[in-house]
This record gives C-alpha cells, structure tokens and sequence, in this order.
C-alpha cells in the first residue's frame, strides 16, 4: 500500500511543477482598470461588538467618501444660530 502512494506522489510531481499556459483571455482579465477592484472593509454597528464585513468597489468606496467630505463642509458652513431681528 505505502508502495502505491509513493508511486502516485513520483508520478504526480512533474505535472504540479508544469506552470499553467497562459491563454490570450488571461491577458484582458488582468488588464483591469484599478478602481474596479473589489475592496472589503470591516465596520462594527454601534452597540454590538460584532463587525459586518462591507464590500464595495475601490471607486464606489472613492466616491463615498467625496460624499462625506462634502456632507460636512456644508454642516461646517451651515449658520448654526439663526438670528431674527423684528
């Protein structure tokens, strides 16, 4: 029996070491356009001490953030006080 393992193993070896031929669709799917990748972050709820994991594209997260920033310009320059004079 270890005899038959031993020749699967001596058999097998030289296939794993073959690297893989490329095929031309190889080539087009490593040419995509960075903001299209996938990027998962891990956000905690408030009150739990669980995190949800979030996955968005690298411009989707981008553009979220642009949201933010914008959201809180305006709240910085939003009058807090509004004065009425009669």
């Amino acid at each position: 029996m270890r005899a038959i393992h031993l020749l699967a193993v001596m058999v097998s070896a030289p296939l794993l070491s073959v690297p893989a031929l490329a095929s031309p669709n190889d080539e087009e799917a490593v040419a995509v356009d960075p903001k299209d990748k996938l990027v998962c972050k891990r956000q905690q709820a408030t009150g739990t001490r669980f995190f949800k994991k979030i996955c968005k594209t690298a411009a989707q997260w981008d553009a979220l953030a642009e949201q933010h920033r914008r959201d809180l310009r305006e709240a910085i320059d939003r009058p807090q006080i509004e004065i009425r004079r009669n």
